[in-house]
């Protein structure tokens, strides 16, 4: 035992300390779970209450859910998803369609194609949040998005898979869950989750479908049984959620459509898309030409050279856009002769691309986890927030883009 007052003071303060260290240790702080961004294709926002989806239901009423989230022009898949990513418009992140002709490039991009998927050419006008994420030394991880495949601007998602169609939710889950179940210096700290099957009877059926019911129930099953295996892996708890959809769904019918044809000859143009929208391109004469042969022409569809498309819509300031743009009135289709007496048994009954400010355009948003406020209701919202969100969540810095910081204001907790 110490004999000077000063040493014994000393000796019993330390063992005061280290008694108390023994008997009530401090509390580790709490691991931060991985952000996880979710894409339900084709969820249109009204879908929450029409079909039965408890699981996201719940997730809404406990955490932020935006009545309506806008999507972008055209109101397609892959401009959507890059735009969610991205925070930037389609003409400014270059994804201008599901598939579009590049004159600089003298390519066309096909979103079916997995040369366009894996080259970065088409991909560059944008950073998506994976590759903001992992420049800033956070690990993601990708089981499918739009732009995951290749590297951009030299940098990859530290895992990824290629797209493939024929996996059910299930195995969706389960494959992202197989991820998170690594060790904690090799978890991905972001993720995102692909499903695309409500679109897919969104367009066959239509939506108002009982299949489309079906599958909107099925997504439901596979959020659901992601949380159970967040819970397995004792991450339910930290663990933040984003889910989103790129667009919504309108009826189409053979019996609404508009014929280019019936206008123009097809031999005056080539045709990057059509359908709720068509991008023209003249093969001779002028755009402007072109455009004449269809002003006015039917009372359901707007006719614009590119320079004329409404501010709003955000697009015109890229060359990828082609230089003629006819947008149909919700319901209308745009097609030819030909494919209308080819497809007509068999044509969709589901459609997207039209202005995002028709209703049934609206998208889905849901934001849950203890990142985020819970039991908020919020306005409709932009896409081009989201990813200004995601950063914030993530704790990282955003690359330059078109979104500002409402959606951060009104979602994450302080």
């Amino acid at each position: 035992m110490p004999r000077h007052p000063t040493a014994l003071v000393l000796f019993l303060a330390g063992l005061v300390l280290l008694c108390a260290s023994c008997t009530t240790p401090r509390p580790a702080a709490a691991p931060k779970g991985p952000l996880i961004l979710i894409s339900i294709d084709g969820f249109r926002w009204d879908y929450l209450r029409k079909y039965p989806a408890p699981t996201l239901r719940a997730l809404a009423a406990g955490g932020v859910h935006a009545t309506r989230m806008t999507p972008s022009f055209p109101s397609l898949t892959f401009p959507n998803h890059y735009t969610l990513v991205t925070g930037l418009w389609p003409e400014h992140h270059g994804i201008v369609g599901n598939t579009f002709f590049d004159p600089a490039l003298g390519a066309k991009f096909i979103y079916k194609s997995h040369e366009s998927a894996i080259d970065p050419r088409w991909w560059e006008g944008g950073e998506p949040v994976w590759i903001t994420a992992e420049k800033q030394g956070v690990r993601s991880a990708c089981f499918f998005w739009p732009g995951s495949e290749t590297a951009i601007r030299g940098v990859r998602p530290s895992f990824f898979r290629p797209f493939d169609g024929k996996l059910t939710v299930a195995e969706r889950v389960d494959g992202l869950l197989a991820w998170l179940a690594l060790p904690p210096d090799q978890r991905p700290k972001f993720a995102t989750l692909y499903f695309d099957l409500v679109d897919h009877q969104g367009h066959t059926f239509g939506p108002d479908a009982p299949e489309t019911g079906a599958a909107v129930a099925e997504a439901d099953a596979g959020v659901a049984r992601l949380l159970e295996g967040l819970a397995k892996l004792g991450l339910r708890d930290t663990a933040n959620l984003v889910l989103v959809s790129d667009h919504g769904m309108e009826p189409v019918s053979p019996d609404r459509t508009i014929l280019l044809d019936e206008f123009a000859p097809l031999s005056d143009f080539t045709v990057d898309f059509a359908g709720p929208n068509a991008a023209l391109r003249p093969t001779h004469g002028t755009a402007e030409e072109l455009a004449a042969k269809f002003r006015g022409k039917s009372p359901h569809w707007n006719v614009w050279l590119r320079d004329e498309v409404p501010e709003r819509l955000h697009y015109r300031a890229s060359g990828r856009i082609a230089p003629v743009i006819l947008s149909a009135e919700p319901g209308w289709y745009i097609t030819t002769r030909d494919y209308l007496r080819v497809k007509r048994a068999t044509m969709e009954r589901g459609a997207h691309g039209y202005d995002p400010a028709a209703p049934n355009m609206g998208a889905l948003f849901i934001a849950s986890g203890p990142a985020f406020r819970r039991g908020v209701e919020i306005p409709n919202v932009e896409n081009i927030q989201v990813y200004n969100l995601l950063c914030a969540a993530l704790g990282i810095t955003p690359a330059p883009n078109d979104g500002d910081e409402s959606l951060v204001r009104a979602a994450l907790r302080r």
